[in-house]
């Protein structure tokens, strides 16, 4: 157990920060998000109070986000180009969503508003990823019953056909993606998406990554690898805010850097084995998980006084929820490793993972 001479009374044990670190990194380094929904809430938790949360979890996501996107990049991941535009309308629309939480806040409504919105808009997502990957799947497994070879990398054309139909100059091609876009569809896109991000304070990577998987028809692996390279900015930018504040404790957050190498080169290596609709399903699994914990939260401030089974079940969304994550993509992992190896794996699970060995 250590203790921290800056928050009095609170002792954590520096091996269940190790194992935080590691299972956040999994699932950082796997599909592309900062990590923030789980690390922050996760450190309240342990008694961190909500300033040191924030401000140490950003500190964890910057160099995890580095580390994450390192090994991105070496797979051929992340769409530089693009992901230096979204930048540009991610970052504006930041700074107009935290001037819009400002005003909410001096009227008293900041804690519902963020709850609430972020329900809302998380559980539109996480329900539209879900569905989608579970149409997706079954064509799979229609093409895996007929005995026939599975396509490459399959790409959500519904609507980024529309938007790529939007011929504003300047006209943009992104080779890496194979996209060409107007450039103010790019900037409209970040900006709405850093807008939500900035207001909800986190979540912005659940946003992103299926914007740009549905609105751009990214491939799944390419939207968490750029998503990951442009959190590093907004997560650097944060981290320097906070420390400058004295919110960031240096040594905790060192601790669970250290401890998400591991986990962070194991989630983004494991991307290698399966398809892009494993990685969707762990998103969405993942988005509403979050839903979960936020409905619980924010049921915590409305009744007066709250249950005490709001906070067990607090605890049991967040670090219950985090566990059934790492083992969904642990075991595609041993599947799709047992699968390369000539051995039997359920066949639902075929089309989930990459064929070939």
């Amino acid at each position: 157990m250590i203790m921290f001479l800056m928050i009095s009374g609170v002792e954590i044990n520096i091996f269940l920060l190790a194992f935080l670190g590691l299972a956040v990194g999994i699932v950082s380094g796997f599909i592309g998000v900062g990590g923030g929904f789980l690390m922050t809430p996760a450190l309240i938790i342990l008694g961190f109070p909500g300033n040191f949360a924030v401000g140490t979890s950003l500190a964890w996501i910057t160099g995890s986000a580095l580390m994450g996107a390192l090994s991105h990049r070496q797979l051929g991941n992340i769409d530089l180009g693009l992901g230096i535009c979204m930048i540009v309308g991610t970052m504006c629309g930041v700074e107009g969503g935290v001037r819009i939480l400002n005003q909410v806040k001096e009227i008293g409504l900041a804690d519902h508003a963020v709850l609430s919105i972020s329900i809302a808009i998380l559980l539109v997502i996480g329900i539209y990823t879900l569905r989608e990957a579970h149409k997706r799947k079954a064509v799979l497994d229609t093409i895996v019953r007929k005995r026939e070879k599975l396509p490459p990398a399959m790409r959500v054309l519904t609507i980024s056909r529309r938007l790529q139909n939007i011929r504003i100059p300047p006209m943009i091609h992104f080779t890496k993606s194979e996209l060409t876009i107007s450039l103010w569809v790019i900037l409209c896109i970040g900006f709405i998406t850093g807008l939500m991000s900035g207001f909800i304070v986190f979540g912005g990577g659940f946003i992103m990554v299926p914007s740009l998987v549905y609105l751009l028809g990214l491939p799944s692996f390419m939207a968490a690898g750029t998503n990951i390279f442009q959190v590093i900015f907004s997560a650097t930018f944060g981290c320097l805010r906070h420390t400058i504040s004295g919110n960031v404790i240096v040594f905790v957050a060192f601790i669970l850097v250290l401890s998400s190498c591991l986990g962070v080169q194991l989630g983004v290596l494991i991307t290698r084995n399966v398809r892009g609709v494993s990685m969707r399903y762990i998103l969405a699994v993942s988005i509403l998980l979050s839903v979960l914990g936020s409905l619980l939260k924010l049921m915590d401030i409305i009744l007066k006084p709250p249950g005490p089974w709001l906070r067990t079940g607090s605890i049991a969304v967040r670090f219950g929820g985090l566990g059934v994550v790492v083992a969904m993509i642990l075991g595609l992992f041993i599947m799709a490793i047992r699968y390369r190896s000539g051995r039997h794996i359920p066949i639902w699970a075929i089309s989930l993972i990459h064929e070939e060995k």
